[in-house]
């Protein structure tokens, strides 16, 4: 008898090897799916390369930051205007005169967002009319009130929480 191979160990050695084909034919195959998905991603669906599509979306990012950036500058230039309207006012009916009826005659607070503005007061009887406007600063008026202008004033301020 010369050198043989015994049977059963030669048996285990092709078994091995077949496992092995077996399992390099599988991950062949997994690795080939994997290219596919990566060429898909790096390439796009519609054919534009993920660098194109990186600049692209840097360059939207960039003019959405600028685009922010004016309507920050314009919210704040509209809250400056605001803060200046008319944001009080108030309306007082009242009769100057014992003689005249109707309630003809009025005061009216007029206050921006600080409480600057103006009273205007309307006098008036049958051969006449009067305006008069006082300053308002702070909320508080340069000059002296009437009980009806200073009921204006003090109506004009309630939304201003002043």
């Amino acid at each position: 008898m010369g050198h043989s191979i015994p049977s059963i160990p030669f048996a285990i050695l092709i078994g091995i090897v077949i496992v092995l084909a077996i399992a390099a034919g599988i991950l062949t195959f997994l690795v080939l799916q994997l290219q596919k998905k990566l060429r898909i991603f790096m390439n796009g669906r519609d054919g534009a390369n993920l660098e194109n599509t990186l600049f692209d979306l840097t360059d939207k990012v960039k003019t959405i930051e600028q685009t922010l950036q004016s309507h920050k500058e314009g919210l704040e230039y509209i809250d400056a205007r605001v803060k200046r309207s008319i944001r009080g006012y108030s309306l007082v009916r009242y009769n100057a005169y014992d003689d005249a009826g109707g309630e003809q005659s009025f005061a009216s607070g007029l206050l921006d967002e600080h409480g600057d503005g103006y009273i205007l007061s309307v006098i008036t009887n049958r051969n006449h009319v009067g305006v008069y406007a006082k300053k308002v600063l702070e909320g508080k008026a340069e000059t002296t009130l009437t009980t009806e202008e200073q009921d204006a004033l003090t109506e004009a301020k309630k939304p201003l929480e002043l």
